[in-house]
């Protein structure tokens, strides 16, 4: 079949037959609409059928935070009791909201931590775009103690070794991270009735963006410190927060 053959039938055909979730078969859609954009321009076809499909509306999520004050002083006090490069890797997830793959993925020469220009490099994130992680020692006190000690340890290595290794010093996966976890969370008593750990690893990204919320920092910071494109999502992060709207109701009350 010749590109010039393919209908969005055709597409719309093949993008139901894949069992997966509405924002995964979105996602191929405009990859295939980029593609057939390129095709057009290299005159290997002569129209784009992806721009007669309609996408499919996604219902958006919103954040599911670590609810429980006392949950999360547990789980504090377990993360500073986690073995090394553990203990930092959460305590650089709970302080900064980062994505455990955008920490994992990490480098030693990612890492600046000149004073007053404190920060991570991202090269290659969830949207496909490179940032800075701004780090600021009194907001995340101990994620840049962490740092510029587990540095300094390093000493001379290469600048392009994983910032996070193994025993084999290779660069520590995920399901490496998630072993530990739930370690973590039965440490914690933070376990279902199966031994599961109660809580993801992605909840430290959802509590820590409530956190900002509740603290007042303005909703564009929020959306800058934990890399949205769309304040869309950085916008759930007001909604699931009852404190936000139990103050305000409390402030108007008082005037």
């Amino acid at each position: 079949m010749v590109l010039a053959d393919i209908t969005v039938d055709a597409i719309e055909t093949w993008l139901a037959d894949a069992v997966v979730a509405p924002s995964t078969r979105n996602r191929r859609a405009a990859s295939l609409g980029r593609f057939f954009t390129w095709a057009q321009r290299q005159g290997l076809c002569t129209s784009n059928p992806m721009v007669l499909r309609d996408s499919t509306p996604v219902p958006r999520s919103l954040p599911n935070p670590i609810r429980s004050a006392e949950h999360r002083a547990r789980l504090d006090a377990a993360i500073a009791q986690a073995p090394q490069p553990y203990r930092l890797i959460f305590t650089i997830l709970r302080e900064t909201g980062m994505r455990a793959s955008e920490v994992l993925s990490l480098n030693l020469d990612d890492v600046q931590l000149d004073v007053g220009t404190e920060g991570l490099r991202l090269r290659a994130t969830k949207n496909g775009y490179g940032r800075i992680v701004v780090l600021d020692p009194d907001a995340m006190p101990r994620t840049v103690r962490g740092l510029r000690a587990w540095v300094r340890a390093a000493g001379a290595l290469p600048s392009h070794v994983p910032l996070f290794r193994s025993n084999r010093q290779t660069r520590v996966s995920y399901r490496a991270l998630f072993h530990h976890w739930q370690q973590l969370c039965r440490h914690a008593t933070l376990v279902d009735a199966d031994g599961h750990a109660s809580y993801t690893i992605h909840q430290l990204r959802h509590t820590r963006g409530t956190e900002l919320i509740e603290q007042g920092v303005r909703m564009e910071i929020v959306q800058r410190i934990l890399g949205h494109r769309d304040p869309r999502s950085t916008q759930g992060y007001a909604e699931v927060s009852d404190l936000l709207v139990r103050q305000a109701l409390a402030a108007q009350a008082q005037r």
